[in-house]
């Protein structure tokens, strides 16, 4: 059912840039004259194409309550997961595949191959935790990688000792 057809032509509203204009009036702005006579013109005849352009990246804030919202937006920003998360996945995704073979259930027909998978899991997690300790700057942050690492470690041996049986 359409019912675009139901509303009345003068309360219909344009959405186009003209119909805004119309709407909003003329946007006043401020030229200051004097800026535009010390404006340096360019020589004719000059070629104006290249160049390198400066620019100051600096901003100029015109007030503190700019300088504090954008000091603030940018604190709140999305931080990085942290890397001895992602090798505390690693080596507890390997630990999950390695209770059923040490309950004697389940993927022990694929002996040795699943322990290998989960020697590689659980060291490939130790790693990545090894080379958070290069990024991370908190004294929390590099006990979390060492005992991240020590996990993965551990898993991998237990899945080193458990690939011969049967």
């Amino acid at each position: 059912m359409n019912h675009d057809n139901d509303i009345p032509k003068e309360q219909e509203e344009g959405l186009s840039f003209q119909d805004m204009i119309e709407e909003m009036g003329d946007i006043p702005f401020n030229v200051d004259a004097e800026e535009i006579a010390l404006a340096p013109l360019p020589e004719p005849g000059k070629d104006l194409t290249g160049g390198t352009v400066v620019v100051d990246e600096t901003p100029s804030w015109a007030n503190p309550e700019e300088t504090i919202s954008t000091r603030i937006l940018t604190g709140c920003s999305p931080q990085p997961r942290p890397m001895w998360l992602d090798g505390l996945g690693s080596s507890a995704l390997g630990l999950f595949f390695l209770i059923p073979i040490l309950m004697r259930s389940g993927l022990r027909s694929y002996q040795p191959w699943i322990s290998y998978m989960i020697m590689l899991l659980a060291l490939g997690g130790m790693a990545w935790s090894l080379l958070g300790l290069q990024v991370e700057t908190s004294s929390k942050g590099k006990k979390w990688c060492w005992s991240v690492a020590l996990v993965g470690m551990l898993v991998a041996l237990v899945a080193f000792f458990t690939r011969g049986a049967p």
